[in-house]
Parts: C-alpha cells; structure tokens; sequence
C-alpha cells in the first residue's frame, strides 16, 4: 500500500467555514441551544450574521445585520465583555436580536457571548433556545471559555491574524498545513469522515489552552491524540505527563497529582514532586479521569481554578501552568447524576469534548491501520515484509473489534508471531472477543485422532466466519452441513460458542 494513501487530503485544510461549524458543533455538546448565531463587528458600525447553526437557522438570518446604534444593550455586552443571560419579557420597549427575522416565545433561553480577542472587540455569539432556563449557571460559566475559541475562529474569518498573539497565529496556521497527522504523531491514520473529523478538531483546538476531555471505548486511541493535541500546541517543547486515574486510591491520588513532603505520611522518606509540579508549562494528562476518587476531586478543582496548589504535608503555596486534557469510557455525566464526579469538576474539564468513534464505526480504515501496524512489525521482526491474503483482510474487515485499534495491532503482532514468513492468512489472526478457543486450531502437518481432526476444522470454520453459525456467511454453511448437525458435533467435542 503507498504512503500516500494514508496521507489525509488537501479537503481537509481547516478553512473559515469549516473551523466554525466545528466549534459550534463542539459547543452543542455542551451547551444545548437551537439556533447559534456569530456575528461580527463591521467597519460601518453594524453587527453582520457571518455563521448560523441550529435547528432554527433560516436562510433570511444568514443575510441579517443589525445596527449597532439601534441595539444600546448588544453594545454594552460587547463592551463589558461578560456572558450575559437575557430575560425576556412582555416589555413593550424590549426587542428581541432577530426580531422579525425568527418568532421566539416570550422567556425562550438566550444567551450573548462577546467575542474579544487582546482587548479587540470582533463580534458578538448568540445562543437561544425555545426552551426556557436551558442555559444553566455551569453552561454559562463555561461559555466565556469557549468563546475565546470562537474568538479565534472569528478573527481567522475576517482576516484579523494581527489580533491574535503572533506565537498562537502561526502554531494555527501550521496546523491547518498539517495534512498527515500520522507524522505528527504515530498511530493516527484514516481518512474516513468521522475520523477527519476529529483530525480537525485536534488540529483547532490544539494552540488554545482550553482543557479537552476525549472520549471513546477502550482502544480507540486516547492517549495518542492528547500525544497529537500536546505537539501541536505551542507548550510541545514542554513535559506531557500521563496519569492513569484508575489506578489511584485517595491515598495514593493526592500525592500523584501534588506530591509530598518528606515526613508527610508512613514512608514519605524524602519530598516528592507530584504531577502537576512535572506538568509544569506543559500538559497534564488525566487518563480514565472518571475513576478519579471523589475525596481528590475538591483540590482538583480548586487547583484549575486558582492555578495554586500545597503538598501533601506541606504549607507552600505552588503556582502551576499546566493545561489539562482527560479520557474516559463512562459516561461522566451519569456519574454526575449518581453523585461519584462532582458537576463542577465536570465542567471545568469539559470545555472541548472529542469523541472518538470505535473502529467498528470506521471500517474503511481497518486496511489502512493493519498496512501501518505491519510496517512496523516488519521491522520490528526484522525486516519480514509483512503482508495480509486477500482471505485475511476479509477475516479483518468482518471482526467486530470490541477492543478496537489496540485490539487490531495485538491481532496483527500474534498473527506475525504465528505465520512463521512473510504472508499473514485467515488461521494466523486470533481475535480476542471470540467466545471459543481460536488457539486449539493450530496449523499442523500431522494428522490426529479423527475426533481431533474434525474438531480444527469446525474451529477453523469458526475462525473464519467470527463465531457465527448461521446464516449464508455462517460456518454450517461454509462446512455444508445443517446449523443444528453443526451444534451438535460442536457439543459432542465441548466446542463452546
């Protein structure tokens, strides 16, 4: 297979358009509204529509302007510069923003963000929902954060790169030219849609130090993409520390995350730096973040918010520049409806969620990863070649792949082990979510028992049809004999399915 068909396309250059629609979509996630409108400050003084999303978009809103002159309150929120929630109200004297453009119900939510970027004022963000009170105290807390993000997005639109901080501008732009991410970072290759998508959104996020939660099924690549968020971002030449929060008690996760001084517990027998302190100017990776214990979850926070934190045992106060970025499984916010992730800690780490789709979702790349994970154990194996039958790739493309990407490159490495050469076939790739024993069927030249030997080729059978019996693509099938002949003799010779 070339290398460049593994290299993602010029399409996918983050254009204006394309990085707004990305953030909103992202903001959605978290902020339920149903129309969100950008709207940026004009050189004549009014307010122009330049991006609309939402199930209450229009295309007459698409080509709206609104006169600042007119609008006193929009100006005062953007001069302000605070999220404001606005009341509505039967008030005579009260204008709704789209007002004869979109009817909304009196008390709907609505939400205005100013977009500023060093003090410049660029625009305005409107959120509105038909729904009253949707837009809660979280959500509103969140929303200054995210408008930074729109910020940017907003001055790359309107051509303002002279506002932004020259540092951020060019690690930006040099994002948008990374076409292989994959060189970036090992192990992130595809071209399928959903996953360009979130090729994109680790491109644009990235030279912000908004915190990222990434979400996906174990295996999906987690902690390679915050590897990807943390070299494209301008803190890559600073530590990227990982964390795995599954492995901590209260006793243990207090002094990881701030470490201790000398003498602080039972066997603190010298002062240790904590993660936070080797994050320093970098990137803190917080790993399966949902098993983090509650009793941690208050320092946490606070630590977040006011950018301080003391060791365990000690009384300094330590200043820390860290950006966080999280990975879970679960879903956090039934967590936080069960009371086991405090709701405010929740927030402060989701400002920008990437959800990773399993491989099961993304099966046209299935080829493309199996082609960059035998490359590397050709030369892991010392230069084998290795290589997929056409049977094989079929065997692969046809799994499930419960235990997604790490699932396929543990799959690939047995099946190298297994083929003794060059040329990888269906018999060498032993699944792990199979039910029955794919290692009884072993290639052999010797002939057994004659129970024994009809035993391999059912499990063979198996094999090769992932464990379904039934159905034109099942092993009876393949074995041309009744489903029920074939449960039969799989029972007699203890073959579980």
């Amino acid at each position: 297979m070339e290398r460049n068909e593994i290299i993602i396309e010029e399409s996918l250059f983050l254009t204006p358009k394309k990085t707004m629609d990305i953030v909103l979509g992202a903001i959605q996630e978290i902020i339920p509204y149903e129309l969100a409108v950008i709207l940026s400050k004009e050189p004549d003084n009014k307010l122009k529509v330049r991006y609309v999303k939402g199930d209450l978009s229009t295309e007459r809103l698409k080509k709206y302007e609104i006169p600042i002159s007119s609008r006193p309150d929009l100006d005062e929120v953007m001069q302000i510069g605070e999220v404001k929630l606005v009341e509505e109200t039967y008030d005579k004297n009260h204008h709704d923003t789209y007002e004869g453009i979109i009817e909304l119900p009196v008390g709907h939510s609505c939400m205005l963000a100013p977009l500023h970027v060093e003090g410049n004022i660029l625009g305005l963000m409107t959120l509105d929902h038909r729904e009253c009170d949707m837009f809660t105290p979280q959500r509103v807390s969140i929303a200054k954060t995210l408008s930074k993000l729109i910020s940017l997005a907003l001055a790359e639109s309107i051509s303002a790169d002279n506002l932004l901080n020259e540092k951020e501008t060019l690690i930006y732009e040099r994002n948008s030219l990374v076409s292989d991410i994959g060189s970036v970072v090992e192990g992130l290759v595809g071209k399928t849609l959903v996953w360009r998508q979130v090729i994109e959104k680790i491109k644009l996020v990235a030279p912000t130090d908004s915190s990222v939660m990434i979400l996906g099924e174990t295996g999906t690549g987690k902690e390679q993409v915050a590897k990807a968020i943390h070299a494209l971002s301008n803190r890559s030449k600073r530590p990227f520390i990982a964390l795995n929060c599954s492995a901590l008690n209260f006793n243990l996760a207090e002094s990881e995350l701030f470490g201790h001084e000398k003498g602080s517990f039972t066997g603190a027998v010298a002062s240790r730096r904590g993660r936070f302190e080797l994050a320093e100017g970098g990137i803190l990776f917080l790993d399966e973040v949902g098993d983090l214990p509650m009793e941690i979850q208050p320092k946490l926070l606070r630590s977040l918010q006011e950018g301080t934190f003391e060791r365990v045992g000690g009384e300094k106060t330590i200043q820390a520049d860290v950006r966080i970025i999280c990975a879970t499984n679960v879903n956090l916010e039934e967590k936080v409806k069960e009371g086991k992730f405090r709701e405010d800690l929740f927030y402060r780490l989701n400002v920008f969620p990437i959800s990773l789709p399993p491989l099961r979702a993304r099966k046209d790349d299935i080829i493309l990863l199996a082609d960059h994970f035998l490359n590397k154990l050709s030369v892991k194996f010392g230069g084998k070649n290795l290589s997929l039958t056409n049977d094989a790739v079929i065997a692969l493309q046809n799994n499930n792949w419960h235990g997604n990407v790490r699932e396929l490159q543990n799959t690939l490495e047995r099946a190298a082990i297994l083929s003794k050469g060059k040329i990888i076939k269906p018999y060498h790739l032993v699944f792990e979510n199979s039910h029955y024993k794919k290692e009884d069927y072993k290639r052999d030249e010797t002939i057994g028992p004659f129970d024994e030997e009809i035993k391999k080729i059912i499990l063979k059978a198996l094999s090769l049809t992932n464990g379904k019996i039934y159905g034109n693509n099942g092993a009876a099938t393949l074995l041309k004999m009744k489903p029920t002949t074939l449960q039969s003799k799989m029972k007699k010779l203890k073959i579980v399915s």
